[in-house]
């Protein structure tokens, strides 16, 4: 909260505030918006207004006025707000929108006549490429000389006392909640044996969501005097005995309720098909249709007789017992918008609508991957031989009709993770990937599912070690970190592949489609004649390079792209120093001038002259008030 109330407190313009899935960046939005309020009136003029993203259609454009219409206020209130008050805006879940939209720009925030803000914004960090700052920070450098007007922080994972902390919180909250001592109960000692002897646990609650998740569920996994250490568990495995242990309770609930006829007949059907899996069909089939039919945007809007799109009518009719299904699974509704209870548990329902757990099948042996390079000893190969006539691959046509063979999930990173532990837990899921990457040779409608496949292999620690990938077809995939040495991807295509860090020693690329592949490398700036000096700002944001036909450029770091360049030296530029500032450059040239220049105009401001030979060095003092020049004359001269 330090850093946020620190920005609030400067003349900043966009905080960004990351966090993986699960840290706590929605909790912590609406903690800080109760705390403005409280603040309100006293030692705070602003107000805060919290806005969940997901709700507002194109947030884009008029993202206020939309917010506060959804709160009611009046054209002629909203007018009189934007002319009066001004606002610190919490905007919550930008990587939930899919879009790439610089909200701070595209609602022409703090313009002349516009709203006057601050705002704060949170995102996945995972959901972030290279030039994720872009989506972010006002498009002024320094806003007319004025101090950076962005800044970021990242929520930090869970410490072991944070954890112990929470875990007697949790502890505490039951036992006013007056919950029974059975063996579903654990006191604190059992929490804390728990989290000690189980491998890997500690390491995966420290997410704060995930360690909710455990203590809800770790006392069914478990019964009296289990051997805690012979246990493995992953996220994953939270998520599975999560979500089932939602839908028993839905079950009990019903039970004990006093139903409508009508409701009685449906639950009765539902019973005798078997209640939990009615359940996670149509969990799965909501998932599906949020990303079928709405990007994955997570907010469904719906009111009977006015939703006419056929999709909704299908989920939200109340056939065969819709209505007790909606209520039974992890899905909220507010008024006419339905969501499931976290993102995650979304993206949880997708991957099921993939591959769903199967105990007879289930690797429970598979280690924990920490790194996508593994060694020898913990890996699989491709190579490893199945039967294709195998029974248990019979469903792989399903598989090719699920989302893995339409939804690339390469920019879903958080799916992958769920069904890259679901392949090393189950071998049977691991074998139909393998088939289908072999049928993306003949077959170029399996595409995007081959290109899902291999990212997941690949991210499971599998080696395709001289592995015969001649002309498989995985467009867009990502195989970073990945181990194909010796392996024969000769005619395959690989356009858009993601091939960072990856080990490709005596690979046959013979002939494969490599159009937009990624290495990894950083840009390269092509210039027109011979570079004789380059120098980075202070604060990393611009990048200045010297030529030997005497022009200076500048370029943004964040994208690499020439905002303008210095012009006036007759000669070669030798050296380029930027003030501490980062608001001047000095420049020394073969015409034996020191030149200084205005980085936000690109103006020169003086030139200094004196030497008799070439200017081999300039730099600036500490201070920023003196600048001392070496020459080719043998003379410093400040």
């Amino acid at each position: 909260m330090s850093k946020v109330q620190e920005f609030l407190q400067s003349k900043k313009k966009v905080f960004l505030l990351l966090g993986d899935s699960g840290a706590g960046k929605s909790t912590f939005n609406r903690a800080l918006e109760i705390n403005i309020w409280e603040k309100y009136g006293k030692d705070e003029t602003r107000i805060p207004l919290f806005i969940h993203l997901p709700l507002i259609e194109n947030p884009e454009r008029n993202l206020v006025t939309k917010q506060l219409q959804i709160l009611d206020f009046t054209e002629t209130q909203i007018k009189e707000l934007k002319a009066h008050h001004k606002f610190i805006l919490i905007c919550d879940g930008y990587d939930e929108i899919q879009q790439t939209k610089n909200l701070y720009e595209t609602n022409q925030l703090n313009k002349p006549g516009g709203w006057q803000v601050q705002m704060v914004i949170s995102c996945r960090t995972e959901y972030n490429g290279v030039d994720y700052k872009n989506q972010f920070q006002p498009t002024e450098r320094n806003n007319g000389g004025k101090k950076e007007q962005f800044q970021e922080a990242i929520i930090t994972p869970f410490s072991e006392n944070q954890i112990q902390d929470y875990v007697k919180q949790y502890i505490s909250l039951k036992n006013h909640q007056n919950m029974p001592s059975d063996d579903t109960y654990w006191e604190l000692e059992e929490y804390q044996q728990a989290l000690k002897e189980i491998p890997n646990l500690l390491e995966l609650v420290k997410n704060p969501f995930l360690l909710k998740l455990a203590l809800e569920v770790l006392p069914g996994l478990f019964s009296k005097n289990s051997k805690f250490s012979a246990a493995h568990i992953t996220r994953i495995g939270l998520y599975d005995k999560f979500v089932s242990q939602w839908i028993e309770r839905s079950e009990i609930r019903l039970r004990g309720m006093e139903l409508s006829s009508h409701d009685n007949e449906h639950f009765q059907t539902l019973c005798r098909s078997g209640f939990t899996f009615c359940s996670i069909s149509y969990l799965k089939e909501f998932a599906t249709a949020i990303y079928d039919h709405q990007g994955g945007k997570p907010v469904v809007r719906y009111l009977e007789y006015r939703s006419q799109e056929d999709w909704k009518k299908s989920l939200f009719n109340n056939d065969g017992g819709r209505k007790l299904l909606r209520e039974s699974i992890p899905l909220t509704c507010n008024v006419d918008q339905y969501r499931f209870i976290h993102e995650s548990v979304l993206e949880y329902g997708l991957s099921l609508a993939v591959c769903e757990p199967n105990e007879d099948d289930e690797n429970m042996e598979s280690p924990s991957v920490t790194s996508r390079r593994m060694s020898a000893g913990s890996v699989q190969s491709f190579e490893e031989p199945f039967l294709m006539d195998d029974p248990a691959l019979s469903n792989e046509q399903a598989l090719l009709e699920s989302p893995l063979g339409r939804i690339n999930f390469v920019r879903h990173p958080s799916i992958l993770q769920f069904l890259t532990e679901r392949a090393q837990r189950q071998p049977t899921f691991k074998d139909q990937l393998r088939s289908i990457i072999e049928q993306s040779k003949t077959d170029k409608s399996v595409e995007i599912a081959a290109a899902n496949a291999i990212t997941i292999l690949v991210r499971a620690g599998v080696q395709f070690n001289g592995a015969d990938l001649q002309g498989i077809k995985i467009p867009g995939a990502d195989l970073s970190y990945g181990v194909f040495d010796s392996a024969c991807l000769e005619g395959a295509d690989l356009r858009d592949v993601n091939l960072r860090n990856i080990w490709l020693r005596q690979a046959n690329l013979r002939g494969a489609q490599m159009t937009g592949v990624q290495f990894g490398e950083l840009p390269y700036l092509q210039q027109d004649s011979e570079v004789q000096c380059c120098a980075f700002s202070p604060d990393g944001k611009i990048f200045a390079v010297g030529t030997e036909n005497g022009d200076i450029h500048l370029y943004e770091t964040s994208n690499w792209k020439r905002i303008r360049s210095l012009n006036g030296h007759s000669e070669g530029v030798y050296d380029v120093a930027f003030s501490a500032a980062g608001d001047q450059i000095a420049s020394g040239s073969d015409d034996r001038t020191v030149r200084l220049w205005d980085v936000d105009t690109g103006n020169s401001i003086q030139t200094l002259q004196g030497h008799t030979g070439w200017v081999m060095s300039v730099v600036y003092s500490p201070k920023g008030d003196q600048i001392a020049s070496g020459s080719f004359d043998s003379t410093v001269r400040l």
